[in-house]
């Protein structure tokens, strides 16, 4: 809220505060992800995918960028969120959310590919968790999820209830064949939403 002025106290420590009035912008989240990608790259004429948790209010976005021109063309809006969903299975499987991320797509491959649990941790995933359109824009049942208004990612009852296993404590709980078994179903859905994404913004 009080963030200029913030930034214009801290920069008064190297001068008159009354010579230093330059203008201050504050780029949307999303369009300074994809000027990052566009501009650093050869391209002059390129689609960019941003993907993430939530920017202001935007969780995924499509831009086209051509030429010095970067344009957002669709917008996913929170709560809906293919960043946030993968932070929430993050937390269920016992890893930090925002630096635990790697350790929960490092576990995936763990998980035993085209097996029973793994393809019935995917159909559950897809019909109570998240629709998933054709386009890649995605819809979170809120019933599930606690991180729109909780403190916690999760409804951790709901996912008991629906993965039949409750959160793993870290310090407490081994990682369990079950662990590595959810960990790529959610990477198989991600995969897929992403592309799906992909697809559009092409």
């Amino acid at each position: 809220l009080f963030l200029k002025k913030l930034i214009r106290d801290e920069l008064s420590a190297f001068g008159d505060p009354k010579q230093v009035m330059a203008k201050l912008y504050f780029p949307e989240h999303h369009l300074s992800h994809a000027a990052s990608a566009y501009y650093a790259s050869p391209f002059t004429d390129a689609a960019v995918l941003t993907i993430d948790g939530v920017g202001e209010w935007a969780t995924a976005s499509i831009c086209h960028g051509e030429g010095n021109e970067l344009t957002i063309h669709r917008e996913l809006h929170f709560p809906h969120s293919l960043g946030l969903l993968y932070s929430a299975f993050t937390y269920f499987c016992g890893f930090r959310v925002n630096s635990g991320e790697y350790k929960l797509m490092g576990l995936a491959p763990y998980g035993r590919a085209g097996s029973e649990e793994v393809e019935r941790y995917v159909r559950l995933i897809k019909e109570r968790l998240v629709r998933m359109n054709e386009d890649g824009s995605i819809w979170l049942d809120q019933h599930y999820f606690n991180y729109a208004t909780g403190l916690t990612m999760v409804k951790d009852e709901a996912w008991k209830g629906l993965f039949g296993f409750p959160k793993r404590v870290p310090e407490r709980d081994e990682l369990e064949q079950k662990h590595c078994d959810l960990a790529l179903a959610i990477q198989q859905v991600t995969e897929e939403c992403v592309l799906r994404m992909a697809r559009e913004a092409a």
